[in-house]
């Protein structure tokens, strides 16, 4: 990409692919690679909550695979497109109510869609709280995230990369599992990414 202020230089960076199975990374690269750049030689795991959740195996300063979930996206349309969306207010937390859930769809994961419309039943039948509705939908979302995701974090370190009030559901959650956890900030590890990037060109 060109410019015709001769002050600048454009470039777009070209995202991540993997064939088997088939994912991409667009954005998120970079924040590993910021990541990366201030923790040289870590080797783990690294967990990108937001929208599409991204879990990726890092070892020698490169990522080994990745896997995307869709886990944000689904709380969303089921808060506010679902039946849910009549037991599930816009905010509020109950870390109780939270770790519940995540325990509950960890050991019986294939309970997830009865228990999503658990919340329904148990707001009409016994009067659900909507704050515990609300983390309780969370905690059965990221359960079985981390359910499906587990030949990731088992036995792993794992680097949240995350806005705060997004990755501190994952952090309870995995620390819950005894999975030690560090968290970073997103907006700085891509900063940083962008600045790697930027001195590996000037380097070539």
């Amino acid at each position: 990409v060109g410019t015709s202020d001769p002050r600048l230089r454009v470039r777009i960076l070209p995202g991540v692919k993997q064939e088997h199975p088939a994912d991409v990374m667009r954005g998120e690269e970079t924040q590993i690679a910021g990541f990366l750049a201030l923790n040289p030689g870590y080797d783990g795991i690294i967990c990108l909550p937001g929208t599409h959740c991204k879990w990726a195996h890092v070892s020698a300063g490169e990522i080994v695979s990745f896997r995307t979930f869709m886990t944000g996206e689904l709380f969303a349309l089921l808060s506010r497109q679902s039946v849910l969306r009549h037991s599930v207010p816009a905010s509020g937390w109950d870390e109780g109510a939270f770790a519940d859930a995540v325990d509950r769809v960890m050991s019986r994961p294939e309970s997830l869609a009865a228990s999503l419309f658990g919340l329904r039943a148990e707001a009409l039948l016994h009067d659900l709280d909507g704050t515990a509705a609300r983390s309780r939908l969370s905690g059965l979302l990221i359960g079985a995230e981390l359910a499906a995701a587990k030949p990731y974090w088992l036995g792993q370190q794992v680097a949240l990369l995350g806005d705060t009030a997004i990755a501190a559901p994952y952090r309870a959650a995995l620390m819950a599992q005894s999975v030690p956890v560090t968290l970073a900030d997103a907006e700085r590890m891509t900063l940083e990414g962008l600045k790697a990037a930027q001195a590996k060109e000037e380097t070539t």
